[in-house]
């Protein structure tokens, strides 16, 4: 099962929760919010024939996710998207371009203007104007070289690795070498990696990823858009599951 979040309206911050099954191919429900007692209480209403047969459940960095996970499907095992990690890396990366070139000479800002996606792009996948903003911000800032290069260390360890154990020596590894760089803007990161290790090292066991979810929640968007947005969560709720977001791949 997967459980991840989307905004009823764009800019409200009024989130309501989505819970799908990827191997079945649709939304089992649309909860009103992300909090513990809501999805407490859909997984109360739940056969227990059923909530004994949910093995896996993938979720992001919210811990009243787990908590409820935790309490009501104590059999399951719960991993870490993979997706969010990524994400939270990312927006680390992207708070240390902002404040380096908020600081920087205006040469430098000039020459980092522009490197948002050179940055947080997977290197492998950047084109050739991007590989050379890449090549001149390295020039310019040891710092973002530094996390770059740092950033793409973790991915591969993500796109590499298909063992736990060899997963953890291998994280560790990479924490240590954060802490010996003394890379202040990966320091946030550490304390994400640390709260969520366990979790984050499952995601290793199955190779399993949030990618179905993130293709429904892609779906909404376009529910959404076609609606021009709703304000009425009953209404939302309701067009969703009738249309289930089937296949959104």
């Amino acid at each position: 099962m997967n459980i991840d979040e989307i905004a009823q309206e764009k800019g409200h911050g009024n989130f309501v929760l989505v819970l799908s099954a990827s191997e079945e191919g649709y939304v089992l429900d649309v909860l009103p919010d992300r909090e513990r007692k809501t999805l407490e209480k859909w997984l109360d209403g739940l056969l227990p024939e059923v909530k004994k047969a949910i093995k896996t459940v993938n979720l992001d960095m919210w811990e009243p996710y787990t908590l409820a996970v935790k309490a009501k499907l104590p059999q399951a095992r719960i991993v870490l998207d993979r997706f969010h990690v990524m994400k939270n890396l990312n927006h680390c990366l992207t708070m240390a371009r902002r404040e380096i070139q908020r600081t920087a000479s205006a040469e430098v800002k000039e020459q980092l203007k522009g490197s948002r996606w050179a940055l947080v792009k997977n290197e492998k996948d950047l084109s050739e104007k991007q590989r050379t903003k890449l090549e001149t911000v390295y020039q310019v800032s040891p710092e973002l070289k530094a996390c770059h290069q740092l950033k793409e260390q973790f991915r591969a360890i993500f796109e590499t690795i298909t063992d736990r154990e060899k997963a953890r020596t291998a994280l560790l590894q990479w924490i240590k070498r954060v802490q010996k760089q003394n890379v202040t803007a990966l320091q946030s990161f550490l304390v994400t990696l640390n709260n969520w290790f366990e979790l984050i090292l499952n995601s290793f066991i199955e190779r399993w990823t949030n990618a179905f979810a993130e293709g429904v929640n892609n779906k909404i968007k376009l529910i959404k858009r076609r609606a021009f947005g709703f304000s009425n969560f009953d209404h939302f709720r309701l067009r969703i599951l009738v249309e289930r977001a089937p296949n959104p791949t």
